[in-house]
């Protein structure tokens, strides 16, 4: 007799283990709150109370969430979806309004045409770009899911919105309306928008009548910034650009929406108030001393900087742009700012930074095709911090703001240090965005992160590296490039 138990338990044992390998997917329901403890059924069968993660094949199932209000009525969600293998699929449920459940119907003829009517409808299929995926799709104001995502919906008219969060003020956000016949399938692939401000953006306290043009300050330590105003472009080189790359084309059309840029690199000065503060680890750096020497310097946790406490004249360089600074560095500086003004601070979009060196010329510099002399800080620019006045003079960032700025009011957009973006390099522009947002490559598990766009060359590098098209990416950890640094950018309401 227990021979018999044992094999009846072995076999039970070994069905329920079939029943969980053929179900490869996981389908995770969550609702918020009076909804919370709604019965979840899958293809007709109870699977739980919502929060819950049910295991399910691969393929169309019917997903019904339902919480009855009293004998009458229940509040209900339902929504076909598409599983593939091994995926989690998410599905935030709100439950629709009150209706009449079996025991309260006692509907007339008329209504149950008008119910056979409401269930006519059709698939909408939703694509994102890769660096879209996951954003949040909405259809009627109603949340379905995640994109990309399979959704039926009704016959006639239908408001897709589709957002992404960009920061805790900002989202991205793709809206259409469109109409859909009975049974058809309507495929929808969206190219989010512009970072624009969401509800809890807009209930930040009102902006500076100064943001909204010309030049501000949002605190004394703040780097002064200066407003672009909104447009359209050519991003890239053309044809007969001498010295073009093949990661500068193909040459695309570029609309922005107004921001902010600082008028200068962020200076040694700005970044010790935030290394004082903060006590962000800077750590050591090769930099350029007074000489024009590279050396080891320490201390730049002690607003230094780069150069050591017990050199005499440090001040002097205290409007030097900061350097030996990595994209995190940067970014820890950015959300610092953002968070002590209350306004949104980050690092420019490549396009965003091309656009503002720009400043509506075509040509390689904003002075024009030549490098001609004292228009910038590079090695061959012909000016007092390229090391050939006297040799004991050597080559050096120059202090911010020491040669002409661009039509827009901005200095040293070309030259005297490199600059981080907010962009993932790509090798050239084919898909790149076409409304000014970051272009951002996302990368898992082993892949190589591809790096970070700089712009702008160096003091150490020749003009050819200074052209408002050139790009190049470097990697984010590399703090100890003396000759990178960065400035910021702001959206505006």
């Amino acid at each position: 007799m227990k021979s018999v138990y044992i094999s009846t338990l072995l076999v039970l044992t070994l069905a329920a283990f079939a029943d969980v390998y053929a179900a490869d997917s996981t389908l995770s329901v969550t609702c918020e709150g009076d909804d919370v403890g709604a019965d979840v059924l899958v293809n007709g069968k109870f699977k739980g109370e919502c929060p819950v993660d049910v295991l399910v094949s691969e393929g169309t199932l019917k997903l019904k969430v339902q919480k009855k209000i009293d004998a009458s009525n229940t509040r209900i969600f339902e929504q076909e979806i598409r599983m593939g293998d091994n995926v989690i699929k998410t599905v935030e449920v709100s439950l629709g309004a009150s209706q009449k459940n079996a025991e309260g119907k006692q509907e007339s003829v008329q209504s149950g045409l008008e119910q056979t009517e409401a269930k006519k409808g059709a698939l909408l299929s939703v694509a994102c770009k890769i660096d879209d995926i996951d954003a949040e799709v909405f259809v009627d104001d109603q949340l379905k899911g995640v994109c990309p995502l399979d959704v039926q919906v009704p016959e006639g008219a239908v408001k897709l919105r589709v957002q992404k969060k960009v920061d805790a003020f900002n989202d991205r956000i793709f809206e259409q309306a469109f109409r859909v016949g009975d049974g058809a399938i309507k495929k929808i692939e969206v190219q989010l928008g512009a970072a624009q401000l969401n509800a809890a953006g807009k209930q930040r306290e009102p902006e500076q009548v100064e943001a909204k043009k010309g030049m501000f300050k949002d605190c004394p330590n703040c780097p002064e910034m200066i407003v672009i105003p909104a447009g359209s472009f050519d991003m890239g080189s053309q044809d007969n650009e001498v010295g073009r790359g093949v990661d500068e084309v193909p040459a695309h059309r570029v609309t922005l929406p107004s921001f902010a840029l600082g008028k200068t690199e962020v200076t040694r000065s700005q970044y010790a108030a935030f290394v004082g503060e903060t006590k962000h680890n800077a750590g050591t750096c090769w930099a350029v001393n007074e000489s024009g020497w590279v050396e080891e310097r320490v201390g730049r946790n002690s607003g230094d900087f780069g150069f050591r406490k017990d050199l005499v004249g440090d001040s002097e360089f205290d409007n030097r742009p900061v350097a030996c600074v990595d994209w995190f560095d940067a970014q820890a500086y950015v959300q610092w700012l953002s968070k002590k003004t209350g306004k949104n601070y980050r690092l420019p979009t490549e396009a965003e930074w091309e656009y503002a060196a720009r400043a509506g010329t075509t040509t390689a510099f904003y002075w024009g095709n030549d490098v001609g002399r004292n228009n910038a800080n590079c090695s061959d620019c012909g000016h007092k911090w390229d090391g050939s006045v006297t040799p004991w003079e050597g080559a050096q960032a120059a202090p911010v703001g020491s040669f002409q700025p661009n039509a827009f009011g901005l200095y040293d957009m070309l030259g005297n240090v490199w600059e981080w973006t907010e962009d993932t390099y790509h090798n050239n522009y084919k898909g790149a965005p076409t409304d000014g947002s970051a272009w951002v490559q996302k990368i898992s598990g082993n892949d190589r992160s591809v790096g970070r766009v700089i712009r702008g060359g160096s003091w150490k590098y020749t003009s050819k590296f200074m052209r408002s098209a050139y790009r190049i990416g470097n990697e984010e950890i590399k703090r100890y490039e003396y000759k990178v640094g960065f400035r910021i950018a702001r959206t505006l309401p």
